[in-house]
């Protein structure tokens, strides 16, 4: 074979591979994974699911409410909003015991705050602290971002089945919400279920705008300041 024809057959069996191989294409922006410098705001849906017509306690407050996770410069908000109550988590700076976390909530008129040194922080996240955790190979998309599939299986006999991604990795997370401490990734899906029903958060929007740090603050004026008092149950993560 010439040097001629030699070119020709090479130069169509590249041009044949480039049009046979898929196209590749970078990710979408929003699925960039963030880096850990990056603040972070993932908010979440609630919808909870009665076992038949029983109650559900404070629960049934948060149905089709609205949980809001930001993260920003090592500090952490976790705020549940609903028509009837506001409730935040905040965690504190490092360094100072006796206040680890401050729990806000408003309802109406009623503004109260408590603060959580490390032990009764420790106390209120009880029932997490012998939790067992298992991945699983399930697979699934939540707001365009993979996701695997986790089941966690409290003390209690409780299950949570949550759905995280490894495109995001942040370790802030289990620190306002301990339960996830053994997920490598983070949560975007997770169904809380116990005897009464069933409550899922599903996240909706992912975003690493740059957050107000007034957010970040524990409020101060109008909210009265309560000792704490140990949690008995509470019916969601978190």
């Amino acid at each position: 074979m010439s040097r001629t024809n030699l070119f020709y057959t090479v130069a169509i069996a590249f041009v044949t591979m480039s049009l046979t191989q898929a196209p590749q294409t970078a990710p979408p922006k929003e699925l960039v994974p963030l880096k850990s410098v990056d603040d972070l705001t993932v908010t979440y849906t609630i919808e909870l699911s009665k076992s038949r017509k029983r109650s559900v306690g404070i629960g049934e407050a948060y149905n089709g409410g609205t949980k809001t996770l930001f993260i920003s410069n090592g500090l952490v908000r976790l705020r549940l909003v609903s028509l009837m109550r506001m409730q935040s988590i905040f965690m504190l700076p490092p360094g100072n015991e006796e206040r680890t976390a401050a729990i806000v909530k408003e309802s109406g008129k009623n503004k109260n705050k408590v603060y959580l040194n490390a032990e009764q922080w420790k106390q209120y996240n009880a029932k997490y602290g012998q939790a067992s955790c298992k991945l699983a190979d399930d697979t699934a998309f939540v707001s365009g971002y993979a996701c695997n599939k986790a089941v966690i299986t409290l003390a209690d006999g409780k299950i949570i089945t949550a759905w995280f991604t490894r495109q995001i990795q942040r370790t802030e997370p289990a620190l306002v919400e301990p339960v996830f401490a053994c997920i490598p990734g983070l949560v975007l899906k997770y169904t809380y279920e116990y005897k009464k029903g069933k409550i899922t958060y599903t996240a909706t929007s992912i975003s690493k705008k740059q957050i107000d740090q007034d957010i970040l603050k524990v409020p101060s004026k109008g909210y009265i300041e309560q000792p704490y008092q140990p949690v008995v149950d509470q019916p969601s993560a978190g």
